[in-house]
């Protein structure tokens, strides 16, 4: 392994992954998460190994075959680190957020594995939806708060092929509920000591995810004003002939419930403020998604950003409007992650032609996110490098994901330069990445 390139604190977190690889990948792996973190360039694995001043280390295909060809599973890895997540960032006890999403990861080349035509949703309008060819990714998050606000670390992922694309390569075709519904399982099964509650948008609030999920997973994510909901079933008489009811008799959907409803105020404080919103709760089986399961739906008026009414729902009756509306308003710190993972480390950036190294060369950079916000909490926090830039103009209240990736940068620079029995020749050959990064 390149000698000095990251710092230690940053090394000593890797560590715990050392049983997913090999001997002979885990090197590599600790090299390729360090010099992810150093490119300030293109995040190719070319790129990615010049940051890490391996040049000459290993020859260049052996970082390819890293991702193409080695023997890891990302499954084992995300499970490994959502463990550390839990561990380090959440007290004993509480119950574990995990937002689920999807992302478009952007590509240009018909050649490269897996890439299909996807809705844009960052293009896309209600009247005009617009498509983009690349990777569709389902993504499972962990909230963590810190700094006054809510994180979302990414922990597992999937790739969701176009329908076209599996018919072409006779594969299955699975949506990305299906895809997502596998993940929280896993999770579930790794985290069976915690409750988890997975939030969720209106793509994932559905039948795939909720009936037949784990006994300690809930869901909270966004219903529908035109559900079909019913009453609970009545009781069975003793002498009743046939089998049992699954529903009671038909309720009037949310959008005319509330027409005759009286809206009650409540304060709630979702995206950083505190706001007073108008609510109607209704306790029905929503039939058509979770079987015979009562659900708590929550119609919410002068909800921010939002025009119209809305409603959210709850697998678990017990917990209040309060609660459901703030849990929900979490699952926008994923899209923030996803904003930060293809703006600063490169995640529509690889160019994969093979299927395997496809899906493991992105989630890298969304590991990545997680390792560098666990690490800072935990170390980087505390070390001279995460001093905050104070102008006379401008100053921060709390660190940003830019600030935490900068402080590992420049401890990791300062811990590569400031060796006092490095010769001049060491030296020079240790600036030379940043001073390729600086030309560039």
């Amino acid at each position: 392994m390149p000698d000095a390139f990251i710092v230690g604190s940053f090394v000593q977190l890797l560590q715990a992954f050392a049983a997913c690889f090999t001997a002979p990948s885990f090197p590599t792996f600790v090299t390729l998460m360090g010099g992810w973190s150093l490119t300030t360039g293109r995040h190719t694995v070319t790129g990615v190994v010049r940051a890490a001043n391996a040049v000459g280390w290993k020859h260049i295909c052996s970082f390819h075959r890293f991702f193409s060809r080695a023997r890891w599973c990302t499954d084992r890895i995300g499970l490994m680190l959502a463990r550390l997540v839990v561990q380090r960032c959440l007290a004993p006890g509480v119950a574990v957020i995990v937002p689920v999403d999807d992302t478009l990861g952007r590509h240009t080349g018909k050649a490269i594995a897996g890439a299909s035509m996807h809705r844009d949703p960052l293009l896309s309008t209600a009247v005009r939806p617009v498509f983009h060819w690349g990777h569709l990714w389902v993504v499972v998050s962990i909230t963590v708060p810190a700094f006054g606000k809510t994180w979302a670390l990414p922990v597992l992922f999937r790739l969701c092929r176009g329908k076209k694309r599996c018919q072409k390569e006779k594969r299955p075709y699975r949506k990305c509920p299906d895809l997502a519904a596998e993940l929280i399982r896993l999770l579930a099964d790794a985290l069976s000591e915690r409750l988890l509650i997975v939030v969720a948008d209106s793509a994932f609030t559905n039948r795939a995810v909720m009936r037949g999920r784990p006994k300690n997973v809930h869901l909270v994510g966004r219903s529908r004003l035109d559900a079909a909901l019913y009453a609970p079933a009545p009781p069975r008489h003793p002498q009743q002939k046939g089998r049992p009811r699954m529903r009671g008799h038909r309720l009037p959907s949310p959008q005319k419930q509330i027409e005759k409803s009286r809206w009650k105020h409540i304060q709630v404080t979702v995206y950083g403020r505190t706001v007073k919103v108008r609510v109607v709760v209704i306790d029905a089986l929503w039939y058509v998604a979770t079987h015979s399961e009562l659900v708590r739906l929550v119609v919410v008026r002068d909800f921010p950003g939002h025009d119209r009414d809305d409603v959210f729902v709850s697998t678990d009756p017990k917990m209040d409007a309060q609660s459901i509306i703030e849990t929900f308003a979490r699952r926008w710190s994923l899209e923030v992650t996803f904003h930060e993972c293809k703006g600063k480390l490169g995640f529509e950036e690889p160019q994969n032609r093979t299927d395997r190294a496809v899906e493991r060369t992105a989630p890298m950079a969304l590991w990545l996110h997680t390792l560098v916000v666990v690490w800072y909490l935990g170390v980087g926090q505390h070390l001279p490098a995460a001093r905050q830039p104070s102008l006379p103009w401008y100053s921060k209240a709390a660190p940003t994901f830019s600030d935490m990736l900068a402080t590992l940068r420049r401890a990791s620079w300062t811990a590569r330069l400031s060796d006092p029995h490095a010769s001049a020749r060491t030296l020079r050959k240790r600036m030379q990445p940043l001073v390729e990064a600086l030309a560039a």
